[in-house]
């Protein structure tokens, strides 16, 4: 709706802009206003308009905190008020608009246009207006169970006794911020509590030879879990810190969960990459988000206008391969399901099925800046966020409970299975729903907390 009406404006502000059919527009509506052969159909086409546009603007969950619906209403009853103006006061009407005409014509070009131009870009920048929950006491609400426990826990994964989970602690990525230092924890899910993953460094035998590292700090992005064909665990992790790198790990359980360090690979500097999905022989799929050194004006324009930023990467045998039929608008979380990948496009709002035989794509799903993917069972759990990118900055903290949604979706063919919607909540900003039993575990890449929700 947003960008339907940002562009309708546009239009119109262009038109104004134009001056001279603005004008004539407005001659002949001001020639025939006492026509009430002409004005009669006229009003009642007006009238429809909105009625339809006051429906419209009304039947959306939160309406009047929504940007796009609040003006579609004000545009409804400004429509009633002009039939009803054409209706009663014709002459009154004609002798205002002719006064305006003669006497400050600018107002009805130009300085209109301009309005109209600007009521565009307010349309399709921002989304949510609405008010905001304080989050600063970390409690329940009636839905959400609060673990304020984590610092930006970004991607979950679960252990391979479904007792606990694989926690992410993002340290930031550009153009927002400079990546930092994050780290790797993991949450007892019989105990609720958290503590940091021990880390042994170890020989790198699963990455590139030409990847060294000599210490054990890393800013920890997408991970994936998966059981090797020897038998093993390994965690492959995309890390910012302190280079670009994807890391390897066996995740090994003795008296305690540990990740044994088992080599990386050294990410390409024209490459950003943010998720990844392994293969059970070690080789992986990654998403490659934007160019590295990106602006957030850059970043901004891509958003608004939705062009492709970056792709899917292949890496096997210690060599990258791009697969151009990816390309798409800030590609981010990722899942292969037989020989169908499914990727997570943030600035193209949607998930997208590719065929990685055919080489092209089969399933297609329109969502809000989705963010990582979560494959169990039969099922393709992902959040979406229900605002726009400039909402976060109304934010009164960084904790921040603007609207988002978890959907469930077939991982056959992106159908729709279930959509949980959530408005003025414990947490905001997610970018990972992992079902675990009866529970719906939820990260941010923004928040202090692991939050979880009934199926």
């Amino acid at each position: 709706m947003n960008n339907f009406l940002a562009t309708l404006f546009f239009l119109f502000g262009l038109l104004c802009i134009a001056h001279y059919p603005a004008k004539r527009i407005m001659i002949w509506a001001i020639d025939n206003l006492e026509d009430k052969r002409l004005m009669l159909p006229l009003s009642l086409l007006l009238f429809i308009l909105a009625i339809i546009s006051i429906y419209l603007s009304t039947n959306i969950s939160d309406w009047n905190y929504r940007a796009g619906p609040l003006i579609l209403f004000i545009l409804g009853i400004a429509l009633i008020l002009r039939t009803l103006a054409i209706l009663i006061i014709p002459l009154q009407l004609k002798k205002a608009l002719q006064y305006i005409l003669q006497n400050i014509p600018v107002f009805t070009t130009t300085l209109s246009g301009v309005f109209l131009i600007l009521l565009s870009a307010f349309t399709v920048s921002r989304d949510y207006i609405g008010p905001f929950k304080d989050l600063s006491d970390c409690s329940n609400s009636q839905v959400l169970t609060v673990y304020c426990l984590a610092s930006n826990p970004e991607d979950l994964a679960l252990t391979p006794d479904n007792q606990s989970l694989i926690v992410s602690e993002f340290g930031g990525i550009r153009p927002y911020e400079e990546p930092q230092e994050g780290s790797f924890s993991i949450f007892d899910l019989t105990t609720s509590s958290i503590k940091k993953i021990p880390v042994i460094m170890d020989l790198n035998v699963w990455g590139d030879p030409q990847c060294q590292r000599d210490s054990n700090t890393f800013g920890p992005h997408g991970i994936d879990l998966i059981k090797r064909d020897d038998g093993s665990y390994q965690l492959a992790v995309v890390n910012h810190y302190p280079t670009e790198t994807i890391e390897l790990f066996e995740l090994r359980k003795d008296d305690q969960w540990s990740l044994i360090w088992k080599g990386c690979v050294n990410v390409p500097t024209k490459y950003y990459f943010n998720d990844i999905t392994l293969e059970t022989d070690g080789s992986f799929y990654v998403t490659h988000m934007y160019p590295r050194e990106i602006t957030i004006i850059a970043w901004l324009n891509a958003a608004l206008f939705k062009y492709a930023t970056g792709l899917v990467l292949f890496w096997s045998h210690n060599k990258f391969e791009e697969l151009e039929f990816t390309k798409a608008g800030q590609p981010n979380g990722i899942v292969k399901s037989g020989n169908t990948l499914y990727v997570a496009n943030n600035l193209s709002d949607s998930i997208t099925g590719y065929d990685l035989v055919e080489q092209k794509e089969i399933a297609h799903f329109p969502i809000n800046s989705p963010d990582n993917l979560i494959l169990h069972d039969d099922s393709i759990w992902v959040t979406s966020l229900e605002h726009e990118a400039v909402d976060v900055l109304s934010c009164p903290s960084e904790q921040c409970s603007l609207p988002f949604n978890v959907y469930s979706l077939s991982s056959q063919d992106l159908q729709l299975q279930k959509v949980y919607s959530f408005s003025e909540e414990a947490m905001g900003l997610p970018t990972v729903a992992l079902p675990v039993d009866d529970k719906i575990w939820m990260g941010s890449f923004r928040l202090d907390r692991l939050v979880n929700f009934d199926k």
